[in-house]
């Protein structure tokens, strides 16, 4: 056992784990004074790079979802539009073993709109009117009718007549002067969404090792996806930060981007202590609502003038101080380092004292 001196009346116990050949300190507590920041930083930071050069040699991989330094500069600047979210649902118990009804479930993920279920279309704006052809399999697929969809269109265009001839629709819209507003009805139309969740694209049935069935989605909408019968509500994982938060609560986004990051770098081939990763999630986390590490975030927030000019946009926080008349008191590293002082961390935290006796005795010596 090693013991690390916490204060002058207490100490904590560690443990030595040898990993590799290489002596390690687990399960201890932060040191007074740990620049646990910076130490965060440069563990997170220098393994980036070589994630970076290991993109390059798989730089002819076609993949869907967002991984490597993009992925980790994604979820720390806390982007509320993610490049590829997903969505893992548990199904209850019942429903996961049986494969027909899984099939049924999946179905009511995806979101169909009118344009995908649609053959062919023509538009005819001088005279406001629309012409919509249905495909038999693309409705067989998602198990609906044109009855159904013209219904649903219907209940939410109440200025657009609509008539049905076979597998046919047909629109006139009731403003036919105004051609701009005949060409965005048309357009709202085709997109509108007739079945599925919003922001679900796909939806595939995978199966556990125990042979028991889940969903897995490319989009997320965890709110949506809680409502539906047959899903585990509480047991829905989405790579969407911002969704988990909206969903569960700010401490379930918490461990949703410590989770992440560490997901991330371990598909890399990266090792990191979690503690780093958990700093970052908390620090982001902490005022209750996600907030990215830059400007706009954490490091534009800062009380420090210094601080926040140190990473961008420098002549506007001066200009600003300047102008309202702030001070900053030079309490932390980056200010400190800006100005050439010795940052208040570490030995940097200690201060010597000398007796009077001494000094006088310093004095005739020299």
């Amino acid at each position: 056992m090693v013991k690390n001196s916490k204060s002058s009346e207490s100490t904590v116990k560690s443990e030595v784990v040898n990993i590799d050949g290489e002596n390690f300190i687990s399960n201890t507590d932060v040191e007074y004074g740990e620049p646990v920041g910076v130490v965060a930083a440069q563990s997170m930071g220098e393994p980036s790079t070589q994630m970076v050069l290991r993109t390059f040699h798989s730089a002819g991989i076609a993949t869907t979802i967002s991984s490597g330094l993009p992925r980790i500069i994604e979820i720390i600047d806390g982007r509320k539009k993610q490049a590829s979210p997903t969505m893992t649902v548990t199904l209850e118990p019942k429903v996961a073993k049986d494969y027909d009804e899984v099939k049924k479930l999946v179905k009511r993920f995806q979101e169909i709109r009118v344009k995908d279920l649609i053959s062919k279309h023509r538009e005819n704006l001088k005279d406001s009117k629309l012409e919509l052809t249905f495909s038999d399999s693309k409705l067989k697929d998602v198990g609906l009718k044109v009855d159904d969809v013209m219904k649903k269109l219907n209940d939410k265009f109440g200025n657009v007549i609509i008539e049905k001839k076979e597998d046919k629709l047909f629109f006139s819209y009731k403003k036919a002067k105004d051609i701009h507003a005949t060409r965005t009805a048309f357009i709202h139309i085709l997109n509108f969404m007739v079945s599925g969740l919003s922001g679900i694209k796909k939806a595939v049935i995978m199966q556990n090792d125990d042979e028991t069935f889940y969903i897995f989605t490319s989009g997320s909408n965890v709110s949506d996806a809680m409502e539906l019968k047959g899903v585990e509500s509480d047991k829905i994982y989405s790579t969407d930060i911002f969704d988990v938060q909206k969903a569960y609560g700010i401490e379930a986004a918490r461990n949703a981007i410590a989770y992440e990051i560490k997901s991330t770098m371990e598909h890399e081939g990266v090792r990191v202590n979690f503690r780093h990763m958990g700093l970052i999630a908390d620090s982001m986390t902490l005022t209750g609502d996600i907030k990215g590490v830059g400007r706009h975030g954490i490091a534009g927030t800062k009380s420090s003038v210094f601080a926040r000019a140190a990473y961008e946009e420098t002549v506007k926080h001066f200009v600003n101080a300047s102008i309202f008349g702030e001070s900053d008191p030079l309490k932390g590293v980056t200010e400190n380092i800006l100005i050439g002082k010795q940052i208040k961390v570490g030995t940097g935290l200690v201060k010597l004292g000398v007796k009077k006796s001494d000094l006088s005795k310093i004095k005739a010596d020299e």
